[in-house]
């Protein structure tokens, strides 16, 4: 009650001070005039506090004083938008005057504010809304429609409102609407909003299936599994799901298959097994085996061409010679798969490979190598390799730099204070200053070649006019003592 009590006693003083500054303004446009002899009139848009009918459009939940406040500025001004600002009024009395006079002066727009009151917590205010809604939701627009979309998932998700006869009328009304509307205009809508269509269709009449396999988002397409029950999946619908392009989906057809009792032909697990996706050719390998006794590592054995290249999945040390055929001379996927199978099957043999080449490919492939190359190589070797890392990427600086601090960190030390005496690169300046700086324990010690390379950079570091640079020159120059030779 106290809050309320001063509540009103500030508000009350804020419209004393706002009236006044109206006053003022009025003045001041009367003695303003234009080269013309015109009064220069001030954007009304310059005292409602970012109040339009853009910014209110998806404002769903806000609600506030401003009705009162704004009212000598719009009464005669833009009544419209004044009665937008009143509908989210705290006042309930407020909120029904100004939506009754949407109502009455209605404007294709003003549906947003009618329609987000249907959940108003006041009766009254809820009944005028609902009433509205029955006599004239259909009567609206395909535009309004498409623009309101938000706010009509917002009110289907209030469990309060959840049975209402308005909000039952809008879900009818646009279920008619998506039926009889063209491919087009109905993936106009968004995929989420779509997405409650089709709920909405399966739990009436389901005139929308006919539709959901044509969506393009997977998450749609996947309703048909989730709300039909496999048995009353028709042929032609399995067929579009067997190739459908989500992985997912296709996994998900399968498991739901088994799971409603019916083995899938050995054919249709062959075709997994054969799949590009390891997902998918997992999947395969293991139904095959489970109801048809089949090792896929054999029939892949016998396959020719990329589908030869599978026995990567197995990763057996017998078949590195066919790894490393892969990788000298598959596709590019085929070479992924033969490296993590080699890498797998004996990693110290990594330096037979072209690993400059590797590292160029993309950040798939570096991201394989990264973790062997601090024991495979020498600390020369890795030093050769930052013209690659350099050019493969532009965060291939980072990889290279976390490949140094883990071979020897006075090694990463001293190649990094050569970036950060020549680099503007502020996100790995920041990277590599962090490095240095949180490094826990270090095992390697400092030989005099590398003590007098780093003293000679940390001397130019010092004269930077940075605090954070002579800092870290401090820090490095201390913790160096305990270190050298």
């Amino acid at each position: 009650m106290f809050y309320r009590l001063i509540r009103k006693l500030l508000d009350k003083i804020w419209r004393n001070i706002h009236l006044l500054s109206v006053k003022m303004k009025e003045q001041l446009k009367r003695l303003i005039m234009r080269d013309d002899g015109g009064v220069i009139v001030n954007s009304v848009e310059e005292s409602i506090e970012g109040f339009s009918f853009d910014t209110l459009w998806n404002d769903y939940e806000r609600r506030t004083w401003f009705y009162s406040n704004h009212m000598p500025d719009l009464d005669h001004y833009d009544s419209r938008l004044l009665n937008w600002i009143g509908s989210i009024d705290n006042s309930g009395y407020v909120r029904e005057r100004c939506m009754q006079a949407l109502i009455d002066r209605f404007v294709v727009g003003d549906e947003n504010r009618i329609l987000l009151r249907l959940q108003d917590w006041v009766p009254a205010i809820q009944l005028i809304a609902r009433d509205w809604i029955l006599a004239n939701f259909k009567l609206l627009p395909a535009d309004s429609i498409y623009a309101n979309q938000g706010l009509i998932l917002y009110l289907s998700r209030k469990e309060r409102i959840g049975g209402d006869l308005g909000l039952k009328e809008i879900k009818r009304d646009l279920l008619v609407r998506a039926c009889e509307m063209n491919t087009e205009d109905f993936f106009r809508f968004s995929p989420i909003f779509r997405r409650f269509l089709f709920l909405w269709s399966f739990r009436d009449d389901g005139c929308l299936r006919s539709r959901i396999l044509d969506d393009p988002d997977p998450f749609n397409r996947f309703l048909l599994l989730y709300e039909v029950d496999y048995s009353e999946i028709l042929v032609s619908e399995k067929l579009r799901l067997l190739a459908d392009q989500s992985v997912f989906i296709r996994r998900k057809l399968v498991i739901t298959q088994i799971d409603a009792g019916e083995i899938p032909s050995r054919d249709e697990l062959l075709t997994l097994a054969l799949a590009s996706n390891r997902s998918l050719r997992e999947l395969g390998q293991y139904y095959l085996d489970r109801f048809y006794s089949e090792d896929c590592y054999l029939i892949y054995k016998s396959e020719k061409g990329a589908s030869f290249y599978y026995l990567a999945d197995y990763a057996r040390p017998e078949d590195v010679s066919y790894f490393l055929e892969g990788i000298h001379s598959g596709s590019r996927k085929t070479q992924f798969i033969c490296l993590k199978a080699f890498i797998k099957a004996c990693p110290e043999r990594l330096q037979e490979l072209d690993v400059n080449s590797l590292i160029s490919l993309s950040g798939k492939f570096r991201s394989l190598l990264i973790p062997f190359l601090p024991q495979l190589f020498s600390a020369n070797r890795l030093l050769e390799l930052r013209g690659i890392f350099e050019s493969s990427s532009v965060y291939g600086l980072i990889s290279y730099f976390g490949v140094l601090e883990k071979k020897s960190f006075w090694l990463f030390v001293d190649e990094g204070l050569d970036v950060m005496l020549t680099c503007s690169d502020l996100n790995l300046l920041t990277i590599i200053e962090e490095k240095m700086r949180g490094k826990a324990e270090i095992f390697d010690r400092l030989t005099l070649e590398q003590y007098d390379s780093i003293n000679h950079k940390l001397v130019r570091l010092c004269e930077v006019e940075d605090h954070s640079s002579r800092d870290l020159a401090d820090y490095l120059c201390f913790i160096m003592r305990s270190y050298s030779s």
